[in-house]
């Protein structure tokens, strides 16, 4: 029978496994990289380092040596710190373990890299989470070289090319100067490599034979196999070529002998028959098979010397890829599809929310890796904690990551630019700006705000801005944050709310893990036990942070079995135990490097700790290695690996420990020329302002203040007024009580950046102490100073209905009595009228106001115009007044260069009167202009203002649903301004809702609570109307007798004489024939509350009311005729269908 020959197998495909290491030594790995340095690693042999000129490196003690050993097995490839622990010292680790193989590495980066200047990162021995790396080419290891060519020699082999055999194969044995790792014979880690190698190079050296006999050149190959056979009894491999070679040459017998010899060695020792190889062989010797002559070669091109194999150099590790992520299969298809639409042009914000730990910074570096591949540009914000960040820190990290695209929106954000005349129109400059620089050129870009819980007040309101137009363009905001229900900063969950609202906003919330995905988890790590993945989940409650960080733990302390596990309570108590196996140098230096924020500057810790930079980065090394610290891209600076980390270090210092070492810091940071963050001055101030609050008490006050007082004028500059406040609250702080007259100024900056913001309350009470403490110091200049700040612009009184501050009124007084200067008499006798204005001396103010007017009119200053003129439509807030007042308003709005905020309000002070005459058409024109202002302005204040005045027309037309949405929004808005009159304005709202429902009775006991309430008395005669409403007359007559029924001489009188008109004609209290009297002369207005809030049709339909209980039919006919007509001429078609049931009645 005939049979085939076929010595030789295909070559295993894929890497090389040394035990638990990983050689990379393929061909196709290895293609189309480049060496990056000369060094030359030599294991084949006594194990050697050559450098550029060839000699060899002194690389220390056996231990040392063992490390970078263990590091050139795997060229290009992390090997973690706790394997390297386990290979040097096996299930023993002594205490200074780490320490000491930090030492080692020190040294070895010494004798690699001598001429590496200092405060230069290695470049050939890296620290990467979680251990270190040797970054050079595998082919610069002559054990990998040695692996590629005896691989590729055996595929040359299988293609019959065996010119390229020999050469191959000749190159790679030429490697081997020895027993490979000879040294570290001892070493569990070397073992297994060693018997691996040693088998590859017999297998080698048999490919070659193999090569030879098929080039016809047996009878030379006879002596040296038999000496290997000799040598090597019983590889049947050997016997099998020397059989082929004997044969070839023309010796059967031999080839026979040879086959009864290894037949006769295999069983007198081993017992065995030869192998089906062997026995085959013999068969077809018997035979004089064909098969056995030398097979004819393939046509090849001759191969005389094989180059070397092409070389990779790994500066890092490969990025993880999407599949190294467990069970975010939803979001991440999710996240491909937003930047799909992206791509076309429709973007938006898309929210990353979960626990601390849950992967969503993880997440957002996937979609930015995705988006990268796409083609879309990705640049990144980074937020740190905000009272230690300059405003609009992400966005100008982000904007700076543009380049020349986004320098200009950068410039402005960091108030770079000229002082404006208008802050709120260049705030929407500014929006606009950055705007236009996310989306020039129709680029599709990716904005990732890293912590976005973490953003200062400023950065929030551009992103709110930014939500509403970005649907319409090609930008993406993926903004990962930490939802803190309960716990979050009002400014964050206000952001957030808006956010929602738009309709380009996405949530994606990440869930922990379930106890399957734990498992899986588990199983990325090669870990199958069923119980470990039970406990782990219990544990860790599927948190995927705190399960890595238990996984490396529990690794480390050789404990990753579920019936040995004694698993920490808390992620906090693991970061603990973590940190605490570093070195105690190390140790104490991220105790140190924790006070800086989660971002740690190189720079500052090496003024912090007068350690020269590179001892520094050395001393930190484990804990890069074991993954607490991560070295950030493109210089030397460091992040801790996650907030958490950050968090337990800094949990575990004590007070007085975190206030020297925010002191240390605080210098360090104000001896360095340049310093994070953004290295330029501006940007430090509010970082200096927050180390030393932080170090008040051990004597950082005073520069505390200084620092916080500068950060907050620039603060003001980029029209962060959110931050001002904070930076004047921190400058209070720090201060204390013992400078009373620096305290005062302080509190009156507090005062005016309060009243910008809108807080009235807060910002009251910060002038009120100034004015004590000014009072105290006979400082008369402060005193006006802060008393002016009263009277800057409002829609309303300051003060809480029906308030007229006494002290407050006489101090005003005493300085309008003694010498001033005409902008500040101005100033001063505007701000009295207004505090006169809920007293029995109304008129008298109204008067000074009138006498402020013409001061600032004779000045020329265009601000104190308008602020007097604002002061003026207050103080004058009386029926009689409303031609003077309308005046007043539409002088406001021709001042040149009319400040955005002043518009709105001289807007919403007009809007009043032209509801109350009835020009509609008039009063639309105004809010559609008031409501483009607010997207420059954006102030809560005003925004009350607006939203008041467009539910009044609301009421009118009966569109009830649109008034009460309204009036929930208004809820949030008062409550970030903190002005005077939610309590009124809201029930009053839902009042007319329920009203024009039919369902009072709802109401009714709301209304009646918040008119109980002080300063509430606007709303007393509604509740007393409810009452009526519901047809409890004597619970309406209860509440007369316990308020009284009062028209006041203010803003609400009019309309308080309208209610209790309606409440006469059915109780016949008040006088109806003194409210008739009251309201005659406004016959032909609206009936309005205040600035709005609710219309309730023509004054002409109470006082037909009024008249049929005066006992007059034909005074109500005509007056119901009247309004019928007023509200059908103005399309007001609920109140027509009021008046003319009322006509109805009257006819009959």
């Amino acid at each position: 029978m005939g049979v085939t020959w076929k010595p030789s197998k295909s070559p295993p495909s894929g890497p090389f496994r040394w035990g638990s290491s990983r050689l990379y030594a393929c061909r196709s790995y290895q293609r189309g990289f480049s060496v990056m340095n000369s060094l030359s690693f030599r294991l084949l042999g006594p194990f050697e380092v050559t450098g550029d000129d060839g000699h060899v490196i002194d690389l220390g003690p056996r231990k040392q040596r063992a490390v970078l050993a263990v590091l050139a097995l795997e060229p290009g490839r992390i090997v973690s710190l706790d394997r390297l622990i386990d290979e040097l010292w096996a299930d023993e680790p002594p205490s200074s373990a780490t320490a000491t193989l930090q030492s080692y590495v020190s040294n070895l980066r010494k004798v690699l890299e001598p001429g590496r200047r200092p405060r230069t990162p290695p470049a050939v021995l890296l620290t990467r989470e979680p251990g270190y790396l040797l970054s050079v080419a595998p082919g610069q290891v002559d054990l990998v070289r040695f692996v590629s060519w005896v691989e590729d020699g055996r595929r040359a082999l299988a293609r019959r090319e065996y010119a390229a055999v020999l050469g191959l194969i000749d190159r790679a044995l030429e490697t081997w100067r020895g027993e490979p790792l000879a040294e570290f014979a001892a070493y569990d880690f070397a073992q297994p490599v060693i018997a691996r190698l040693s088998e590859l190079r017999a297998v080698a050296v048999e490919d070659r034979f193999e090569a030879r006999l098929a080039m016809g050149d047996g009878p030379s190959c006879v002596a040296d196999l038999e000496r290997l056979v000799e040598a090597y009894p019983y590889r049947e491999r050997l016997w099998s070529l020397l059989v082929l070679a004997l044969y070839r040459s023309g010796r059967q017998t031999d080839a026979l002998g040879a086959l009864r010899r290894v037949r006769a060695l295999l069983a007198g020792e081993m017992g065995l028959q030869p192998g089906p190889e062997l026995r085959r062989l013999e068969q077809a010797v018997l035979e004089q098979s064909p098969a056995l002559d030398a097979p004819a070669p393939l046509e090849e091109p001759a191969v005389a010397r094989p180059a070397a194999p092409e070389e990779r150099s790994l500066s890092a590790a490969e990025p993880p890829s999407a599949a190294a992520l467990v069970a975010r299969e939803r979001e991440l298809a999710r996240l491909t599809e937003r930047l799909g639409a992206v791509r076309r042009g429709r973007g938006g914000v898309l929210l990353v929310t979960g626990e601390p730990g849950i992967g969503k910074t993880r997440l957002a570096q996937l979609a930015a890796e995705e988006a990268e591949a796409r083609g879309v540009t990705v640049v990144w914000g980074r937020c740190v904690e905000a009272e230690a960040a300059p405003p609009f820190w992400p966005w100008l990290q982000a904007l700076r990551e543009l380049g020349e695209r986004g320098r200009a929106a950068a410039r402005l954000l960091a108030g770079e630019g000229d002082a404006a005349a208008d802050p709120e129109a260049a705030l929407f400059e500014l929006y606009e700006g950055v705007l236009a620089a996310l989306a020039r050129s129709g680029t599709p870009t990716l904005v990732v705000l890293d912590d976005l819980h973490a953003a200062d007040a400023a950065s929030l309101r551009l992103l709110a801005f930014l939500a509403a137009e970005l649907p319409r363009r090609p930008v993406l905001v993926l903004a990962t944050v930490r939802p803190e229900p309960g716990r979050e900063p009002e400014r964050l969950r206000d952001t957030l709310a808006a956010l929602t609202r738009e309709p380009g906003t996405e949530r994606l919330t990440l869930a922990p893990f379930t106890k399957e995905e734990v498992g899986a988890f588990l199983r990325r790590h090669d870990l199958t036990d069923p119980a470990l993945a039970e406990v782990l989940y219990r544990r860790t409650g599927g948190n995927p942070f705190y399960l890595g960080e238990l996984l490396r733990l529990l690794g480390s302390e050789h404990r990753l079995d579920a019936a040995s596990l004694g698993v920490p309570q808390g992620v906090m108590e693991v970061i603990e135990r973590r940190a605490a196996r570093l070195p105690d140098p190390t140790r104490e230096l991220l105790r140190r490097a924790a006070v800086l924020g989660r971002d740690v500057s190189l720079d500052v810790l090496e003024a912090l700790t007068e350690t020269p930079a590179e001892e520094v980065m050395s001393l930190l090394e484990p804990a890069v290695a074991v993954g607490l610290l991560a070295e950030a891209p493109g210089g030397f600076d460091y992040r801790f690996s996650h907030a958490l980390v950050r968090d337990a270090l800094y949990a575990g210092l004590s007070r007085l420990e975190k206030a020297r070492l925010h002191l240390g810091v605080a210098e360090a940071l104000e001896s360095l020329p340049t310093a994070p963050p953004g290295g330029d001055k501006a940007a430090r101030l509010p970082v200096l302002a927050h180390h030393f609050a932080m170090a008040a008490r051990v004597g950082g006050a005073d520069k505390a203040v200084g620092y916080a007082a500068r950060a907050a004028r620039q603060a003001t500059a980029q029209r962060a007024y959110d931050e001002a406040v904070e930076l004047w609250d921190k400058a209070l702080l720090a201060l204390g009580t013992r400078d009373p007259a620096r305290r005062c100024r302080l509190l009156i900056e507090l005062g005016r950046s309060l009243r910008v913001v809108g807080d009235a309350v807060r910002a009251r009470a910060a002038l009120e102490e100034a004015i004590e403490l000014a009072e105290d110091t006979a400082d008369r200049e402060a005193l006006v100073e802060a008393v002016a700040v009263f009277g800057t612009l409002s829609v309303w009184n300051w003060r809480s209905y029906g308030v007229v501050d006494d002290h407050t009124v006489a101090l005003i007084e005493n300085l309008l009595a003694g010498p001033l200067d005409d902008a500040h008499r101005a100033a001063l006798l505007g701000t009295l009228g207004i505090e006169l204005n809920y007293g029995p001396r109304r008129a008298e103010g109204e008067a000074m106001v009138a006498e402020a007017v013409e001061i600032a009119r004779g000045i020329g200053d265009p601000a104190l115009l308008l602020q007097v003129l604002n002061n003026y439509v207050i103080a004058s807030w009386v029926p009689e007044r409303e031609n003077e007042r309308r005046r007043a308003a539409e002088e406001m709005l021709a001042v040149p260069d009319l400040p955005a905020a002043a518009e709105i309000v001289a807007r919403v002070h007009r809007m009043a009167c032209l509801f109350r005459a009835g020009e509609l058409t008039k009063w639309e024109r105004d809010l559609a202009r008031a409501e483009h202002l607010l997207q420059e302005v954006r102030r809560s204040e005003l925004t009350a203002m607006v939203r008041i005045a467009e539910a009044a027309r609301l009421t009118l037309d009966g569109r009830w649903d649109e008034v009460e949405r309204l009036a929930g929004e208004l809820g949030e808005v008062f409550g970030d301004s903190s002005m005077w009159g939610l309590g009124v304005v809201r029930p009053t709202m839902l009042y007319a809702c329920r009203r024009g429902q039919g369902r009072v009775a709802e109401i009714l006991e709301e209304v009646i609570a918040a008119a109980s309430q002080p300063h509430n008395d606007p709303l007393r005669p509604i509740a007393v109307l409810a009452a009526l409403d519901v047809g409890d007359r004597e619970l309406a007559g209860n509440l007369i007798a316990r308020w009284g029924t009062t028209v006041p001489d203010d803003w609400s009188g009019e309309f308080v004489a309208v209610v209790w008109s309606y409440v006469a004609a059915r109780l016949g209290v008040p006088d109806p024939s003194g409210l008739y009297a009251r309201l005659a002369p406004y016959a032909d207005r609206l009936a309005l509350h205040g600035s709005g809030t609710v219309g309730w049709g023509s004054v002409h339909q109470a006082l037909a009311m009024l008249s049929v209980a005066m006992g007059d039919r034909e005074r109500a006919l005509d007056h119901a005729r009247r309004a019928h007509e007023i509200h059908t001429r103005l399309g007001l078609d609920y109140w027509a269908g009021r008046s003319a049931r009322l006509l109805a009645e009257l006819r009959v």
